[in-house]
């Protein structure tokens, strides 16, 4: 028995990613240096009003947060992880 990836659910994942990564970017360049938990509301609520059931979850959630409070910027790579960029 072979096992064949669905073209249309691989196609879904690559468009919640880039829906994920747009929002990352722009929360981490609104909330740049902001308190963390402020960043990681802002996270949460521009997720959430994607309404695709995406979600970033701790501790990657916090640790993202902490960097953008710290001056740092988030991406998420096409894999889906979380990284922060000096």
């Amino acid at each position: 028995m072979t096992s064949e990836t669905d073209p249309d659910l691989e196609r879904e994942v690559r468009a919640q990613i880039r829906e994920l990564q747009a929002v990352i970017e722009k929360v981490s360049h609104e909330f740049s240096g902001h308190p963390t938990q402020e960043v990681r509301d802002a996270v949460q609520r521009e997720i959430d009003a994607l309404g695709n059931g995406a979600s970033i979850v701790d501790p990657e959630l916090n640790h993202g947060a902490q960097a953008v409070s710290e001056g740092k910027q988030l991406r998420l790579t096409d894999e889906g992880k979380l990284l922060a960029d000096d």
